[in-house]
């Protein structure tokens, strides 16, 4: 079993999916796809139950490539008061905090999808969109 620190969490162990190597400067690990693996680290912290830490806080931040500044701005705090939570990093966050979160890396999530599903296009002239009334509400007409 591989003790996983590098995410900045504390309590990651991989059972597989890793290989451990000597290197010119000492031993180093290769990881099988480490996106996937950081999704179900996000994963696992979004379904705990109790507050996330400020190491958790931390983790999730990075994952959407948000500086300290950036996620001020986003809860209307100071980067020093999003310094100072991820420094404690066993102590967790406020509850409203916690919340703020967990919901803006589901939304960034969700938004990332929406945009693989939607790739770059050429421009095309604006068309028309179609819906009807079903027994279970509005959808895109087929």
């Amino acid at each position: 079993m591989y003790h996983y620190t590098s995410c900045g969490l504390d309590n990651v162990h991989l059972k597989n999916g890793y290989t451990l190597k000597e290197t010119p400067y000492g031993p180093g690990v290769s990881i099988e796809d480490i996106e996937s693996l950081h999704l179900a680290i996000a994963a696992d912290l979004l379904r705990q139950k109790t507050p996330l830490t400020g190491a958790q806080f931390r983790f999730l931040r990075k994952e959407q490539d948000l500086t300290q500044a950036q996620m001020a701005a986003i809860l209307g705090v100071t980067e020093q008061t999003v310094a100072a939570w991820e420094k404690q990093k066993r102590t967790h966050v406020q509850r409203m905090i916690d919340i703020a979160m967990r919901a803006y890396y589901i939304a960034h999530r969700q938004a990332s999808q929406w945009r693989q599903t939607f790739p770059e296009a050429p421009e095309e002239p604006p068309r028309q969109a179609e819906f009807a009334h079903q027994d279970n509400g509005w959808a895109i007409a087929a």
